[in-house]
């Protein structure tokens, strides 16, 4: 069953403008593809049937041998002028459709680039590589095939359309009569392409997300643990399985209209043969003409039914590129002031103002927090699961921004400074460590490519992974694997430590930073990270209170808000719920 047909809305055709204007960077080379298509259209449209024409009117009749091999030499020559413009031709159409493409693909990955975090934590991996991958390249195919297409048939058309006319008005009538009928119907299944062109993209973005979820380390080591190979398999083959029969019925979309275009492409000719042949009988035309119009009509007919075609490749073109439009118009939520300076030198105040936050509307998540830290001062925040520790860590380098309050570095609102400035004086370490698919260098060098050996080779010493990296085959060239699953969690986790104290923050944010080590490896990093936080600010969000007894002041959150603080000693003397976890954790030892 076809989907419902929907007009044209004024977003399609916002769209479609948006469309035309990918090409104003490369109108010189759309017009180079239009004067080649308009060369080859007069050379095969034009001259072919009138050397044709010549050869059996004039050649033929008066028995010129002369003028038979000049016209039989242009017959010759014409084909390989037009195979040379056509080469050059497609080299010019598939460069301007991968720049094209290239200028897509970039723009979209920069613009994902600036999106807020929350925009991650809501849409699928597989959705966004799907839309990065199968709907830029769909777009290629569209703009390499149908650009030159539209431009060619329809050059082509008219310059046929022409000459017919010239040859004989009738007989062009006759070979009209029924088009302005194709032409609706090709108007009226476009809409319907469009739908399912949607609709396979988004069948295609969740196959993907399929196997993005599955064909990974992580992914493939929870189906193993799990004995879920068959499911997994069951689940991937019905998803596939629904793209098929999207794709089968797109496919299908319209046959009906072809079928009766291609029985009006047959009988046609058999008409005009009727026709034309009484008007030769009857001297009214001449043999040439007619088989120079027969000729003709057969080159007007398949270029009538690609431009015909033309509203169903724009409807698809326009599947595509919405989906794309929908990620560039997604809002950016956290940008630069008009206003915002450079955050240069820092010392590493960080005051909390009265911080409101949340992710949705009707449920706030932070209220109310309000706390300063100085310099060289370790400040922990506890609490259990979903309290709001990790986004109030985030507040800080503008992972996220406050509803109401603020938080200030140095006096400064963080809102008010350069974003790029801001992050040069944060480090984070993450419980959920990430590691690039490349050499050990490289990961630790990621906030600092520029670093030398020495300083890469000091920051592994300090974070006590210079020993291990020795260990591997090519030491720090050697390449971690996806997501460093060469690497323990422990490992990881002290790469990632060796990262930050590389770039050497004046503000660290350490989310249990240390929360995959082993009892001596996190003594050892401890040590280092103490020495690293003297003079710089440092915010941990600790689960294992161990690692914070130390901590300068400790912020014990609970449903968003801050419901004790102190030290250590003091929380302990309260006997609140600093008191109970500390004692559940001695408990647990």
């Amino acid at each position: 069953m076809l989907p419902t047909i929907q007009p044209v809305t004024l977003a399609a055709t916002g769209n479609f403008k948006r469309l035309i204007q990918t090409f104003r960077p490369y109108w010189g080379r759309v017009f180079l593809i239009t004067v080649m298509i308009l060369i080859n259209a007069i050379l095969g449209t034009a001259v072919v049937p009138e050397v044709t024409k010549m050869i059996i009117d004039q050649a033929f009749p008066h028995k010129d041998l002369v003028l038979l091999a000049w016209l039989v030499l242009a017959l010759i020559a014409l084909p390989i002028v037009t195979g040379l413009v056509s080469i050059a031709l497609d080299y010019v159409r598939v460069t301007l459709a991968q720049y094209v493409m290239h200028d897509m693909r970039t723009g979209l990955y920069t613009h994902l680039q600036v999106v807020a975090l929350r925009f991650y934590t809501m849409e699928r991996t597989g959705e966004i590589i799907s839309r990065l991958a199968n709907d830029v390249n769909g777009v290629s195919d569209v703009l390499s095939n149908a650009l030159s297409g539209t431009l060619s048939n329809s050059i082509v058309m008219l310059t046929t359309l022409v000459v017919m006319l010239s040859l004989n008005v009738p007989l062009t009538l006759l070979s009209l009569g029924l088009t302005p009928i194709f032409v609706f119907l090709a108007l009226r299944v476009s809409r319907v392409v469009r739908d399912a062109s949607k609709e396979t993209q988004q069948m295609l973005a969740d196959v993907v997300s399929v196997l993005e979820e599955t064909l990974n380390v992580s992914g493939a080591l929870l189906v193993k643990s799990f004995g879920r190979q068959r499911a997994e398999t069951t689940r991937f083959s019905a998803t596939s399985e629904r793209l098929v029969a999207v794709q089968v019925r797109q496919t299908m979309i319209g046959r009906w209209f072809l079928l009766s275009f291609h029985i009006f492409f047959n009988i046609a000719p058999a008409l005009v043969y009727y026709v034309g042949g009484f008007q030769v009988i009857g001297g009214r035309l001449s043999l040439g003409s007619l088989v120079a119009f027969i000729a003709l009509q057969s080159q007007f007919f398949p270029t009538l039914r690609h431009v015909l075609s033309i509203p169903l490749d724009i409807q698809s073109a326009l599947a595509l590129f919405e989906r794309l439009f929908a990620y560039l118009d997604l809002p950016i939520e956290i940008a630069d002031r008009a206003d915002a300076r450079t955050l240069e030198h820092v010392s590493g105040h960080l005051r909390f103002r009265h911080v409101r936050f949340r992710y949705q509307p009707e449920r706030p998540t932070l209220m109310d927090i309000d706390f300063a830290v100085r310099p060289g001062q370790l400040v922990a925040l506890v609490g259990p699961s979903g309290a709001g520790k990790t986004t109030t860590a985030y507040l800080v380098p503008r992972f996220y921004d406050v509803e109401q309050g603020a938080v200030e570095i140095d006096g400064h609102d963080v809102r008010s400074v350069m974003q790029e400035s801001l992050l040069q004086h944060i480090g984070i370490v993450t419980q959920e460590t990430y590691l690039l698919n490349a050499t050990m260098r490289a990961n630790i060098a990621y906030g600092r490519p520029e670093a030398s050996d020495e300083e890469v080779i000091a920051a592994a010493q300090a974070a006590q992974i210079h020993e291990r990296i020795l260990q591997l085959p090519n030491g720090y060239e050697t390449v971690v694997g996806p997501r460093g699953y060469l690497l323990s969690g422990g490992e990881k986790q002290r790469v990632a430590i060796a990262r930050v104290l590389l770039k050497n923050p004046r503000i660290l944010i350490l989310d249990e930073a240390t929360s995959a080590l082993d009892t001596r490896s996190e003594r050892l990093i401890q040590t280092a990270l103490m020495e690293l936080q003297k003079g710089r600010t440092t915010l941990a969000i600790a689960h294992r209170l161990s690692t914070i007894l130390a901590a300068d002041l400790i912020l014990v959150m609970n449903a968003g808000r801050i419901v004790e603080r102190g030290t250590h000693a003091e929380l302990l003397q309260q006997g609140g719920l600093y008191s109970q976890f500390y004692e559940e954790q001695l408990k647990s030892c």
